[in-house]
């Protein structure tokens, strides 16, 4: 079986992976079923609000604008 490698993988795959971060919830958690994934429910929440889909253990420290920032560059990739 042969595996195909690119950078976009690879990019889509990191976003994935600082969304997993941002929000504390898993791709494969139990409210991911279907067609509804991590992705469309920060896709849906961000056009809202990013503070409803962002950890609030994050947005509780010191620093909110980095954190904010560096989840729409997330975000952005995964568009």
């Amino acid at each position: 079986m042969a595996i195909n490698v690119s950078a976009k993988a690879d990019i889509y795959n990191y976003g994935i992976l600082l969304l997993d971060v941002f929000t504390r919830r898993k791709p494969m958690d139990e409210q991911f079923d279907g067609d509804f994934s991590l992705r469309q429910w920060v896709v849906e929440a961000f056009s809202v609000a990013i503070s409803d889909v962002i950890d609030s253990h994050l947005l509780n420290q010191s620093n909110n604008t980095a954190t904010e920032r560096s989840a729409a560059i997330a975000w952005k990739e995964l568009r």
